[in-house]
């Protein structure tokens, strides 16, 4: 691959074509009129060819100077652009956070005016769409999402990680007698998400004499609305210790306490793309630092993740 020209000697060719006038040029780089003619002539040296067509009264472009200027245009304007969202991402007050409404009300909203007290400078505003497969990091500075930590072009850590339990009311508990056991699992729906999400199938996985072809589900896309489902007696869910407070005012009970779907949970994460910016790296200590003085926190090495420091 050949080299390129002299970074400096494109950007003054640049400022040349633009204002036809090695005076303006020379004014906006910050340099004297014979460094901008002597970095040109270099160029033309370099390229062997003519960039410009000098008169005594006037300056224009020659072909190869016209095509030349163009891609300068482009290119320094792509350039520029870049560094001033890198430089205004970095040092932004406004905190862009993805989260879903399901993690946002459970866990977070209930912690966040202790980050709030914590740093008020910062302005916090939410993507809730963060779980969606389309779901695109670069339109934040710091995501929250729950899964297994594989999503490609994301730098992310794990966080909060809770295994799957099956949980429902206890109404329907009673229903069935008084107990709720593998066999009747035919007799009861179970609440699902999305297909590609829902782990239904692992959680059969670790139960013996069950006909699966006799099982009956509803598929409910919202975890809120599963939620409210599984409490209101329709059927059976997959949930994590965020529905502790509905197990402590006994609205939920756990039919299976030992069996658990594990390797999941919440994970820190950002594109690979965007630079950490000071308020993006002041929110995840934070989250680090709650969940860990409240226990919540196991780290593990996924192979396919990079830690976010």
């Amino acid at each position: 691959m050949k080299r390129l020209p002299s970074l400096r000697a494109l950007e003054v060719f640049d400022s040349t074509a633009r204002h036809m006038s090695f005076s303006r040029a020379a004014d906006e780089m910050g340099v004297s009129q014979g460094a901008v003619s002597t970095l040109i002539k270099r160029l033309e040296s370099d390229l062997g060819v003519s960039l410009l067509a000098r008169t005594t009264r006037k300056m224009s472009l020659t072909g190869e100077g016209a095509a030349l200027a163009q891609t300068c245009r482009r290119a320094f304007g792509s350039l520029r652009h870049a560094v001033d969202h890198i430089r205004d991402r970095t040092y932004s007050t406004v905190l862009t956070i993805g989260a879903s409404t399901y993690f946002t009300t459970r866990w977070l909203s209930p912690r966040m005016a202790q980050f709030s007290t914590k740093h008020p400078e910062v302005t916090i505003q939410f993507r809730h769409a963060v779980n969606d497969e389309a779901f695109n990091f670069g339109e934040v500075d710091l995501g929250i999402r729950w899964g297994a930590g594989d999503w490609p072009g994301t730098t992310c850590l794990p966080w909060l990680m809770m295994p799957k339990r099956v949980f429902c009311s206890p109404a329907l508990v009673a229903r069935l007698g008084g107990s709720l056991r593998v066999r009747d699992l035919t007799r009861v729906t179970l609440l699902k998400d999305r297909e590609g999400v829902d782990l239904w199938d692992r959680w059969l996985d670790l139960v013996e004499d069950c006909d699966r072809g006799r099982l009956t589900s509803r598929v409910l896309q919202d975890p809120l609305v599963r939620l409210q489902a599984a409490i209101d007696g329709q059927g059976l869910i997959l949930a994590d210790r965020l529905v502790d407070p509905e197990l402590a005012t006994g609205r939920l009970v756990e039919p299976f306490p030992d069996l658990a779907v594990r390797g999941y949970g919440y994970f820190l994460v950002r594109s690979v793309h965007e630079p950490e910016s000071d308020p993006a790296r002041a929110f995840r200590l934070w989250l680090q630092s709650v969940a860990g003085s409240e226990g919540e926190i196991l780290r593990c090495l996924i192979p396919s993740c990079d830690g976010l420091d």
